[in-house]
C-alpha cells in the first residue's frame, strides 16, 4: 500500500536484532547499550540478553519494555526529547555499528554499510514486519546530491508519496529525462533490495511490453548504493526511469479497464514464475497468508461493531482457508496492484507499475486477491465488476479450482487486513489521519459491503465468476434469461429439460452448478464421458488452439493420431477413418457411403431409434419423425424388448428372434424397390428404453442384412468410449464386426468432434465416385480433445470403473422393487442403465406420468436423470464414466424418497 507519512518507531516493547560475526559484541551490549537503557527505566523490567548461535552468526535479542519509555523516542520524530542523557534508538544502534566500505549491489562511495539490522516493534510486541521502522528521512536538497553524486544526474527532486521508503521525482531538464530516486527503508537489507531488483531486471526480461520501471545503475555500475540519513540511518538507494500516465481513482474504471488491470496482474505473475531469491520469505504484514498474525492489533479497531466483523473475518480465514493456502500454487509475486501502483492513461490502459515493495513468495492467487480488494475499493457494484478483473486475470492464467473457491475470502480477508493496519497505524500517527485513513476507510466499505451479501454469497460469486475467462457473455438471473430466451429462441427446438427448467453455470466431475451455487448429481449427460470440465481435457483443447488450428487438408499429427489409436481399438477389417463435426454428420457420411458401395437406396432402423438432425439422418430418427411421417426407403424393426415385446426374454431363442426380423424388413424393402443399402444399430437401443440386448441379437440381424446385400452400421454415440464397461465399444459385446462404426457427443468430452470408422473396402467405393471434406471435421483442437479423452479413459480406468460401478447400482436399484411397485424392470450394461416405471406390474402397463414426476422430483432434490422410450415410462441413467460409488448411492437414495412420495 502506497502512504505519504513516514512510519514512527511505536513506543512499547521492542526487540532489536543484531547480528554479528563475534560473540564479542556482548561486552558492547552489556556496557552500551544495556545500562543505557536500565538508566532511563529504572521501574521497568530489565534488559535481558539472549544469545543464540548459529554456524555463521551470532544472533542477539535485546528485548525491554518500554511502557516506561515516553522519553525514549525515535529522533526523526518531531518533538522528541532526550532526557537523562539516554541515547536515541539510533544512536544506540550506531554505537553498535560497524563502518565499512562498499554496497550490498557492488563497490561504492562510503555512505555506510549496514553491519546491524533493528527490527523496532509495535506496542503489542514485534509483528516481524518492516512497516514498523521509520522511513529514512532526507530532504528534496539531499537527494539531489545523491542522484547526482552517485547516478551521476542532476536534476530537480520532487517529493513521491511512499508506504514506508522515500521516493522522488527526479527531473533532468537539461536533458529533457525525469527518473525515480528511491530511497529504501532501513529495515530492507541488501538480500532484500536485491530480490526487488532483480525481480524488476527479471520482468523485463521475460515480458518486454509490461511497463516496469527500468533500473538505473550508479556510475560504478550496481544497481544500489548505500546512503545515510542525518541521523546516521543507513539505507539502500536506487535509481528507476519515470513512467508516465496516472493513480486513477476505482470510480475512474469501466469494466474494460477492469479486464486491462487484471490481465497485467496475471502477465506480471506469470513473467515472475521462474523467478526466485534467497530473500523471497520477506516478511510483511501485507502478505495475506500473515492474516492471523494482526489478531494482537486488533484493539486499535475501536469500533465494537468493526472489530467484531474484522475478528470474524480473521476467524474465518483461520478455519478454512489458511489451511488450503499451502496446497495452492505459490511462487514470488508483486502483491501489490493497487491503485496506488499501478498508472492508466486517458482510456484505462496500464502506462505503469511503480512498486515492488511488497513483493513475497505466497500463493499466486493472492496477487490477484489483493487486487480486487484494493481496485474495488469498497464500490457499490464491487461484486458485479470483480468479475471483469477476474476474466481479464484468467485469460492470461486461468485458476485453478482451489484457487476459485478460495478466492473470495482472500479478498475479504485482505479488507480486514487494511481496516487493521490502517487504525494501528492511526493510532500510532494521528496528525496523518487525513491519509493514512484512506484505505481502511474503502477496505471497510467494500468489507461492509462484502457482508451485507453475506460472506458466504460473497466468496460463491467470486467463485462463479472464475472459469469463464473467453466467454463474451454476462450472467443473468435465471428468470430473466427465460424470458430472454423464450423472446429469441425459435419454438421448433425442443423445450427445456424439467418442470422447472435448469439455469446451468459450471460443470465438475459428475456435478454441475446453477448460478446460486446449487451443486445437482448430473447422472443423465453421456456426453461429458470423463466428467464435466475435465482438467486434461481442457488443457488439451486449450494448449492446441493457441498453437494452431486448420483442416485435414494440411498434415497434422493429432489427426492422424487419433485415426490410429480409433483403428487400434476397432476389429482388423474396419481400418479407414473419416473425420467430422457431430454425430448426426457421422450417420449421415455413413449413410451416404452405404448408397454408394451399395448402389442401394433401402434403409432399417428400430421403431424409435435416434440417429441425427439432418436431413437425410432425421429420416433415419422415427423418434422425432412428425405424426403420420414416415419416408418410403425406410422400414422399422420392432427393438428387442425381452420385457414388454413380441418375444420376451423368459422365451428360448428370443433374442435371435428380434434379430431375424431384419430379414423380413430387408424384403418389405425390396418389394418396395428399395432394396437395403444399411441398417443402423445403436447397440444399447438408448431411444427405444435402453434395451442393451444380449449377444444372440446382434449376429443375426447382421446375417439378415447382408444376406440380403447391405451393410451394419454401429453407431456408437449413445454406448460408446467404454460405458458399457467391458468393452471400449458397445457392438464388441456381441462378437460383430460392423461394416461402419459412427462415434461423436462423448469422443470431445462435449467439444464437436466425431467419426466414422469403415471398412477400407467400402471406403475405396464410395471415393471412387466423391471424395470428402469437412473444414471442421477432424481439426487438430478436436483431435486434441477426443486423444485426452481416450487418455483419460485409459489412464484412470473408466471403463472397468464403468462395469463395476454399473453392476453396484443395478444391484442397489433392484433392491427398491420390494418396496416400490411402479417399478417394473430394470436392464442395462455399465453405466447404461435403465428403469421401467410401470403401472401394473402384471399387465405391464407403462407409467409415463410416474416418469416424468419422479424425472423431476429428483431434478429438486438435486440428482438429474431423464425418461426414454416410447412411452416416455423408462428412467434414463447414463452419467459421465466417472461416475462412482458414492454417487449411486446418493442416486438410489434419492430415487427412493422420491418413489415413496410418488406412490404416496
Amino acid at each position: 500500500m502506497g502512504l505519504n507519512t513516514p512510519l514512527l518507531v511505536p513506543p512499547l516493547p521492542v526487540p532489536v536484532e543484531l547480528p554479528f560475526d563475534t560473540e564479542g559484541v556482548v561486552v558492547v551490549v552489556a556496557a552500551v547499550l544495556a545500562p543505557a537503557l536500565n538508566r532511563v527505566a529504572p521501574m521497568a523490567p530489565p534488559v535481558t540478553i539472549d544469545p543464540a548461535t548459529s554456524a555463521a552468526t551470532t544472533h542477539l535479542r535485546v528485548t525491554f519494555i518500554r511502557n516506561h519509555l515516553p522519553s525514549l523516542r525515535s529522533s526523526s520524530h518531531p518533538g522528541s526529547e532526550r532526557q537523562f542523557g539516554a541515547p536515541t534508538w539510533e544512536e544506540a544502534g550506531e554505537t553498535l555499528r560497524g563502518s565499512e566500505e562498499g554496497t550490498g549491489g557492488g563497490p561504492g562511495p562510503r555512505y555506510a554499510q549496514r553491519s546491524m539490522k533493528t527490527k523496532v516493534g509495535t506496542r503489542d510486541g514485534d509483528p516481524g514486519d518492516p512497516l514498523s521502522v521509520p522511513p529514512p528521512a532526507f530532504t528534496s536538497d539531499q537527494a539531489e546530491g545523491i542522484a547526482e553524486r552517485i547516478f551521476g544526474i542532476a536534476g530537480r527532486a520532487t517529493p513521491l508519496a511512499s508506504e514506508r521508503d522515500q521516493n522522488f521525482r527526479l527531473d533532468d531538464e537539461a536533458r529533457d529525462r525525469s527518473f525515480v530516486l528511491k530511497i529504501s527503508n532501513p529495515a530492507d537489507d541488501a538480500s532484500v533490495i536485491g530480490m526487488q531488483t532483480e525481480a524488476i531486471i527479471h520482468v523485463a526480461r521475460q515480458d518486454r511490453s509490461l511497463p516496469v520501471m527500468r533500473v538505473v545503475p550508479t556510475q560504478d555500475g550496481s544497481n544500489w548504493a548505500n546512503v545515510e540519513d542525518r541521523d546516521g540511518r543507513a539505507s539502500l538507494v536506487r535509481l528507476f526511469t519515470f513512467l508516465p500516465g496516472r493513480n486513477p481513482e476505482t470510480t475512474d474504471l469501466d469494466e474494460e479497464a477492469l479486464r486491462r488491470w487484471g490481465t497485467v496482474v496475471a502477465r506480471l505473475g506469470r513473467a515472475l514464475r521462474g523467478f526466485h531469491h534467497p530473500a523471497a520469505g520477506y516478511h510483511i504484514l501485507w502478505d495475506i497468508k500473515r492474516a492471523q498474525e494482526l489478531r494482537p492489533l486488533l484493539r486499535y479497531v475501536r469500533d465494537g461493531k468493526r472489530r467484531a466483523l474484522v475478528q470474524r473475518v480473521l476467524d474465518r480465514f483461520d478455519a478454512t482457508v489458511g489451511p488450503a493456502l499451502g496446497g495452492l500454487r505459490a511462487q514470488v509475486i508483486h502483491n501489490d496492484m493497487s491503485l496506488d501502483n499501478v498508472l492508466i492513461d486517458e482510456s484505462g490502459h496500464v502506462t505503469g507499475i511503480t512498486d515492488f515493495g511488497d513483493m513475497t513468495h505466497t500463493a499466486l492467487v493472492c496477487d490477484l486477491a489483493v487486487a480486487l480488494a484494493d481496485v474495488l475499493d469498497g464500490r457499490p457494484d464491487a461484486l458485479e465488476v470483480a468479475e471483469a478483473m477476474i476474466a481479464g486475470y484468467e485469460s492470461v492464467t486461468p485458476l485453478e479450482d482451489q484457487e476459485a473457491a478460495v478466492l473470495g475470502d482472500l479478498v475479504v480477508t485482505r479488507t480486514a487486513i487494511a481496516i487493521v493496519i490502517s487504525a494501528w497505524r492511526l493510532h500510532l500517527y494521528p496528525e496523518n489521519a487525513g491519509y493514512v485513513s484512506t484505505f481502511g476507510v474503502g477496505s471497510w466499505r467494500l468489507l461492509q459491503l462484502l457482508d451485507a451479501a453475506g460472506l458466504d454469497e460473497a466468496s460463491r460469486r467470486f467463485r462463479q465468476a472464475c472459469g469463464r475467462v473467453t466467454l463474451p457473455y454476462r450472467s443473468a438471473p435465471t428468470g430473466e434469461l427465460s424470458a430472454r430466451r423464450a423472446k429469441v429462441i425459435s419454438p421448433a427446438l425442443s423445450p427445456l429439460s424439467y418442470a422447472r427448467p435448469l439455469h446451468l453455470v459450471r460443470g465438475e466431475g459428475v456435478w454441475v452448478f446453477d448460478p446460486e451455487g446449487h451443486s445437482y448429481l448430473d447422472a443423465y449427460n453421456n456426453v461429458p464421458a470423463v466428467g464435466h470440465a475435465h482438467p486434461r481435457v481442457a488443457e488439451a483443447i486449450a494448449s492446441q488452439v493457441r498453437t494452431l488450428n486448420t483442416n485435414t487438408r494440411y498434415l497434422h499429427e493429432a489427426v492422424v493420431q487419433l485415426a490410429e489409436r480409433l483403428v487400434a481399438t476397432m476389429p482388423e477389417t474396419l481400418d479407414s477413418v473419416l473425420f467430422v463435426n457431430t454425430g448426426s454428420e457421422a450417420n449421415d457420411l455413413a449413410w451416404r457411403m452405404a448408397t454408394m458401395a451399395t448402389d442401394r437406396g433401402g434403409a432399417i432402423v428400430s421403431e424409435f431409434a435416434y440417429h441425427g438432425v439432418t436431413g437425410v439422418t432425421a429420416d433415419l430418427s422415427p423418434e422425432e419423425w412428425p405424426q403420420g411421417y414416415r419416408p418410403s426407403h425406410v422400414e422399422l424393426v420392432p427393438a428387442p424388448d425381452g420385457y414388454r415385446g413380441r418375444y420376451r426374454s423368459d422365451e428360448p431363442q428370443w433374442a435371435e428372434r428380434f434379430g431375424e426380423l431384419a430379414g423380413v424388413a430387408a424384403d418389405a424393402l425390396s418389394q418396395r424397390g428399395m432394396p437395403v443399402a444399411a441398417m443402423f444399430v445403436d447397440p444399447a437401443f438408448t431411444s427405444d428404453g435402453i434395451l442393451c440386448p444380449p449377444p444372440g441379437y446382434l449376429p443375426e440381424a447382421a446375417r439378415a442384412v447382408r444376406d440380403a446385400g447391405g451393410l451394419l452400421v454401429a453407431d456408437e454415440v449413445q454406448a460408446g468410449h467404454g460405458r458399457y464397461g467391458d468393452h471400449l465399444w458397445s457392438f464388441q459385446a456381441s462378437g460383430i464386426v460392423p461394416d461402419i462404426v459412427t462415434m461423436g457427443k462423448p469422443m470431445g468430452n462435449g467439444h464437436p468432434v466425431a467419426a466414422v470408422v469403415v471398412r477400407s473396402d467400402v471406403a475405396e467405393r464410395a471415393a471412387a465416385r466423391t471424395d470428402v471434406f469437412s473444414t471442421f471435421g477432424g481439426n487438430p483442437v478436436a483431435c486434441a480433445a477426443a486423444l485426452a479423452v481416450l487418455d483419460v479413459i485409459e489412464d484412470e480406468g473408466l471403463q472397468a470403473s464403468a462395469a463395476e460401478v454399473g453392476r453396484y447400482l443395478r444391484t442397489r436399484l433392484a433392491g427398491l422393487m420390494d418396496r416400490h411397485s411402479f417399478i417394473g424392470h430394470i436392464r442395462g450394461k455399465g453405466l447404461m442403465i435403465g428403469v421401467e416405471l410401470v403401472r401394473d406390474r402384471s399387465t405391464r402397463e407403462p407409467a409415463p406420468v410416474q416418469a416424468g414426476a419422479v424425472v423431476n422430483a429428483m431434478r429438486e432434490r438435486g440428482v438429474l436423470i431423464g425418461a426414454t422410450g416410447p412411452s416416455e415410462n423408462v428412467l434414463k441413467i447414463r452419467p459421465p464414466l466417472v461416475f462412482a460409488r458414492e454417487h449411486a448411492d446418493l442416486l438410489v437414495s434419492t430415487l427412493d424418497e422420491v418413489l415413496s412420495s410418488v406412490s404416496g
